[in-house]
């Protein structure tokens, strides 16, 4: 089936999918990138690279 076939259908709201197998995956599909996208968008989520990297005080590097 082509893209542009299932679009069409899509729209006019006939049942694009031809069963209840392959909704029920595209629905599991959405669900898991739905929680993926959730997941990495956190904004309080803090990376273990943006701390600063612990330096021994004998290379006298330290701030």
């Amino acid at each position: 089936m082509k893209i542009t076939n299932f679009l069409k259908r899509l729209i006019h709201g006939d049942n694009a999918t031809d069963g209840g197998a392959a909704n029920m995956r595209n629905i599991i599909v959405w669900a898991f990138i739905a929680l993926v996208a959730l997941f990495l968008t956190n904004p309080d989520q803090v990376s273990f690279f943006d701390k600063p990297i612990p330096l021994p005080a004998e290379l006298g590097l330290g701030q």
